[in-house]
């Protein structure tokens, strides 16, 4: 019986942080999910933008990724500066991008995080934190990934268009993000959300009173 113990007591402490770390995975990946609801779209800052076809009309939920009677269209030529706040920190994973019809879809996209400064005067000075080459034709279920450990804590995103497939605007019919939300308990919610009850702002404080129930 002795060994026995010995035996397992080993195995403890040789094992316990993989199994802990390997239970982190795996609750993260089921707390997975689309970030639409997280979004504080209020705040969302694009610039360049057309204004019969603005940001919400690519910021969409979900279940309207493969509506393209609806666009975000850039105005003055094909670049787009987008900066989304989350409610949250958000630990990004993927995005989904739909590209608009011909050379009006994204090519080359560069994120940012955590900076509310960024505008065309200075995007070109900073460093992205990374970047993709988008096909044309882009489908929005599509799903392009992002460098989990360097989106760890995400509370502003910022995306530049850069360039695209050769015409003189960008189109974007649907832009989506997955990735795990987590509600931020030390600090009230944007006072916008008390002035404005959004649709989401029951389950924001549903969703952060049964994580405290779980003593995390």
């Amino acid at each position: 019986h002795g060994h026995g113990h010995g035996h397992g007591h080993g195995h403890g402490h040789s094992h316990g942080h993989d199994c802990v770390a390997e239970h982190k995975e795996m609750a993260e990946n089921f707390d997975e999910r689309w970030l639409f609801d997280t979004i504080d779209t209020v705040n969302i800052r694009a610039l360049n933008v057309d204004p019969e076809h603005g940001v919400l009309d690519a910021v969409k939920p979900l279940d309207q990724r493969f509506d393209t009677t609806r666009w975000l269209e850039s105005d003055a030529d094909e670049q787009l500066l987008i900066t989304i706040p989350f409610t949250g920190s958000v630990k990004l994973k993927a995005f989904s991008l739909g590209s608009g019809p011909g050379g009006t879809g994204p090519l080359l996209l560069k994120a940012f995080i955590n900076r509310d400064d960024i505008d065309f005067d200075n995007v070109n000075d900073m460093t992205p934190v990374q970047t993709w080459e988008l096909a044309q034709g882009n489908p929005p279920d599509a799903e392009h990934l992002f460098k989990v450990s360097k989106f760890g804590r995400v509370r502003l995103l910022t995306l530049l268009v850069d360039t695209n497939h050769g015409e003189e605007t960008t189109r974007i019919s649907f832009l989506g993000f997955k990735g795990v939300y987590t509600p931020l308990n030390t600090e009230p919610v944007i006072a916008v959300y008390e002035a404005r009850p959004m649709p989401g702002d029951i389950r924001n404080k549903l969703e952060q009173s049964s994580m405290n129930n779980l003593g995390m």
